[in-house]
This record gives structure tokens, sequence and C-alpha cells, in this order.
């Protein structure tokens, strides 16, 4: 048995808010697992979507190659292949409904209807928010085997954010080589083992040297907020940089990622997460060359993650 979550070294889809078909808050609160999940309710069931459904927008620069974008971190997603791949296994278990992506090629939300009560939880290690039916988090799975005769990808009634497959699952996934699929290990493993920690080693040490460095770009501002101007400007130079940063294919040098931004007192930062900080400033030297802003840009390099407070740093200008 295995957790299923989108690969942190892939870009996800971020869902564009849309308002709700089934007199809810938003769309978001439509695909959301579990959303009547109650005291009263405690073997809920997933509202099915499909008569109701009016695709939504989602944002993020995806590649085509990623089979498993995710959408918001918790709502799986999946491209066409993967689609065709695990179609027998996915059709029975929910509805793949179309989304509205950037990428040009189709992508498809996926909304499991398929929730077992399998968790044991009486071996189970879970933190309650309302014992025993809602957890928010299971540090230790355990489930009653003869309740998982069948299953395939589903979701369990105490922790509905977590999309759950079996080993055939995980098997079809590898043999077809698909890519963006972060699966780990759940069950069966002993007492002291974190299942957090089931992921193979060079898959680890990979996704954490790609954060080694953090990169922060900071533009001075006329007055202590942005301007309508800069906000426009702004705007545009981000996605001007998320362009930067696109990896055309799984062979392509990976350089960062464009983490966010913050406001302080007369100055907007970008920061960047990278595995080289001095690599990722010399590629975004021409673009950084080129921009005209009211006052030089300072390019800060830290020589660790984002939160190290003990990493060296250096500082580049770039002159307006």
């Amino acid at each position: 048995m295995s957790v299923v979550t989108d690969d942190p070294r892939f870009e996800g889809f971020g869902l564009v808010e849309a308002p709700s078909a089934l007199g809810r808050a938003s769309q978001r609160e439509d695909m959301s697992p579990g959303f009547t999940l109650s005291a009263q309710a405690p073997r809920w069931k997933q509202t099915l979507l499909s008569d109701t459904w009016i695709p939504p927008e989602v944002k993020g620069r995806v590649q085509a190659y990623n089979d498993f974008p995710g959408i918001s971190m918790v709502l799986p997603a999946f491209s066409q292949r993967a689609c065709d791949v695990l179609r027998d296994m996915l059709e029975p278990n929910g509805e793949l409904l179309p989304i509205r992506s950037p990428v040009g090629i189709p992508f498809y939300f996926y909304n499991i209807t398929t929730v077992v009560d399998a968790l044991d939880v009486k071996t189970s290690d879970c933190f309650w928010y309302n014992e025993p039916i809602l957890t928010g988090g299971i540090d230790y799975f355990s489930f009653r085997p003869e309740r998982l005769g069948g299953l395939s990808i589903f979701r369990i009634y105490e922790h509905p954010v977590a999309t759950l497959v079996t080993s055939e699952f995980v098997r079809r996934v590898r043999d077809a080589g698909l890519n963006g699929f972060n699966l780990r290990k759940i069950w069966p493993l002993p007492s002291d083992v974190n299942w957090r920690n089931q992921q193979k080693p060079e898959m680890r040490s990979q996704t954490d040297g790609l954060k080694r460095h953090t990169i922060v770009i900071q533009w001075p501002l006329s007055d202590k907020r942005p301007n309508a101007g800069e906000r426009k400007r702004l705007k545009r130079l981000e996605d001007e940089l998320d362009a930067q940063l696109i990896v055309s294919s799984l062979d392509a040098p990976f350089l960062g990622w464009y983490e966010g931004s913050d406001k302080v007192a007369g100055e907007f930062r970008m920061f960047l997460s990278c595995p080289d900080a001095d690599r990722l400033e010399e590629h975004l030297r021409p673009w950084l060359t080129c921009l005209e802003w009211s006052e030089s840009v300072r390019v800060v390099k830290r020589y660790g993650q984002m939160h190290d407070s003990d990493a060296s740093e250096s500082t580049v200008y770039f002159e307006k």
C-alpha cells in the first residue's frame, strides 16, 4: 500500500477560483474530498461531479511530460498518457474530468469516489481532530487486510486528503515509465519505520539537492508599496522569470524554482530555490541586464537553503 502525491521535482497546477456548481463557497470545495464529513456523517460519500462539471482553469508551468501534476498539491490530476495506461483502474473508482490548462494537451482532474473503511484505527498512530472520525495526519498506518481486496486507488474515511494506491497500481506506473508520481510505501511497515522516509535514497538526495541554494531578487520601489504601474510590471516580470526556468525535457538541466514573493518597506522580493546559485544567476544575467527598472536591482545569492540562517551570501547589482 502506498500514498501518492505529485513529485516535488515537477511543478503542479494551481486552481483558478471559480463559482461552485453545488451551492458551496467555490468550485475548489466541490472538488475537495470528504467535504460533507462531520460527526453526523462519518461514512461520507464523495459527490459525483460529472453532471454539473464545468472544466476549471488551472495555472502553472506544467510540462507535457509530467503525467501526474496534481492540483493545489492535494487533488490528483493525470495526463492523457497516464489515463490511457491506468484507465481500467481509474474509471471504476472515480471520475476523470477535463480541466483547462495552458499546457496545450489534455489533463484531467480525478475525483476519487471509492472510499473504504479499511483503516485499523486501534493500531494506527493518528493525530485526531475528532476521534475516531477525522485525522489531521497519520504517522503509522495499519489496515484490515480483509477489506483491501480488489482495491487499486481509493481514499479512507478518516484521512480524506490522502490518495492511496495498492501495489498493482504502483507496478503499472513504474512499468509504463510514467513521470511525476511520488509514491511512498505506507503499509505493511515495522512500527518503528517512518513511512515518510519510504523513498528511494537516490530520489531523496536528488530532491534535497535541487533546493541546496537560494536566490533573492530585490526590486526597489518608488514608495513603501508598489504603485499601479509597478504592480503591472512586476506581474509581467514574474511571468518572464517563470519562463526562464522552464525545463524543456527530462534530460535538460534543472536550474531552479520560483517559490514566491513578498513586499517589505520600499522593496519587492522574488525568492528562488536552486541547486547552484552561481549557475542560476549566470543563466538569468542576460534577462536581468536587459530589464529597465527605476533603480539598481539586487540579486542576493545565498549558499544555503531559504531559511538557513548560517548561509553565506554574495550580492550582484544590475544597474538601470
